[in-house]
């Protein structure tokens, strides 16, 4: 039952990341955007939906701490910089998508259509970053703790995954776009979008399999990680074949791949060890971090059924809000 737990919380954050990436890409495509009206479109394609895609993440923090609470307080340690990059960009991307129209001021939109393009590209990429330092393992300080040092951001393998999440988001995005009919298709923003569609298909291919290639060589699970990339590329190929066959829905779930490989990436590569670290010193096992019997028998009870709960009303708030819309 411990691995349930800890691949259920993993569930929970590559569940997020897959829903955010939409949001994450119609907020990087707001310059494409160059009229009021097709920016005002473009961000109405994302308001109805992106509190809900962040339960996920709120679900996410909430089962770590029950479930796995000293990981969560390793975890927050060995990653508070990164953290608190990340949380800022989301309180900022928040605001932008929320405080836009809430002064009719041309400046005052100026701003936050500053404000939502980069902070959409800086959450996107730093989860990347973040998964792809955590698949190679953390530094170690000089106590013998894990931690994200820049080394472990900036590597290759971690910029190269921080280019897969922000190139998915976009593509996501763009193809949410189109979908929504934020963009009229004949107008000049539409066509631009529509050509950035297309070209990110290859791109982000392209991308996996430097991942894949970069992954053998520097992770402890080469196989598995190129295996992951390698199906999620394919998952690629396919969302663009359904795409140009007219089955947006589809395509959208088989581009959400790559950010389901970068938790399975974790998970593959290190085993029941959460927290691992490149040097051996200081990694957390999961018997060690998992919580006792009755808290996972008290979570059993109630965080389930309200997981379960929270997966309905989701359905329903996709089924509803995301939908073309309409001009006002």
């Amino acid at each position: 039952m411990d691995v349930f737990w800890y691949a259920l919380v993993g569930l929970l954050l590559a569940g997020y990341l897959a829903l955010e990436s939409i949001d994450f890409g119609v907020g990087m495509l707001l310059p494409f955007a160059g009229e009021e009206a097709d920016r005002g479109r473009l961000r109405r394609t994302v308001v109805p939906l992106f509190l809900a895609n962040e339960v996920w993440l709120v679900a996410f923090a909430g089962l770590l701490f029950g479930a796995l609470p000293l990981l969560e307080g390793e975890l927050l340690y060995a990653l508070r910089l990164p953290i608190v990059g990340l949380l800022t960009a989301w309180f900022l991307r928040d605001a932008a998508l929320w405080f836009r129209g809430a002064h009719p001021g041309a400046g005052w939109r100026r701003a936050w259509d500053i404000v939502l393009p980069v902070t959409s590209l800086l959450l996107a990429a730093g989860w990347g970053a973040v998964l792809g330092a955590l698949v190679r393992g953390l530094s170690t300080n000089g106590n013998g703790q894990p931690v994200a040092a820049a080394t472990d951001l900036l590597h290759p393998f971690a910029l190269l995954c921080a280019a897969v999440t922000v190139v998915g988001s976009l593509r996501q995005g763009a193809l949410f776009a189109d979908r929504a009919g934020a963009l009229p298709a004949d107008g000049a923003p539409g066509a631009g979008i529509g050509r950035l569609n297309r070209l990110l298909t290859p791109v982000l291919i392209a991308l996996l399999a430097l991942t894949a290639l970069v992954g053998a060589v520097d992770t402890e699970a080469p196989v598995a990680v190129a295996v992951v990339a390698a199906v999620a590329a394919v998952a690629v190929l396919g969302s663009r074949f359904l795409q140009g066959s007219g089955r947006t829905v589809p395509a959208l779930l088989c581009g959400i791949a790559p950010f389901l490989a970068l938790p399975v990436m974790v998970g593959v590569t290190h085993g029941a060890t959460v927290l691992p670290t490149r040097s051996g010193a200081g990694e957390l096992e999961l018997s060690g971090a998992i919580a006792d019997s009755a808290s996972l028998d008290l979570l059993a009870m109630t965080a389930l059924p309200v997981l379960l709960l929270i997966a309905l009303a989701q359905v329903w708030i996709w089924r509803v809000f995301a939908r073309r819309i309409q001009p006002v």
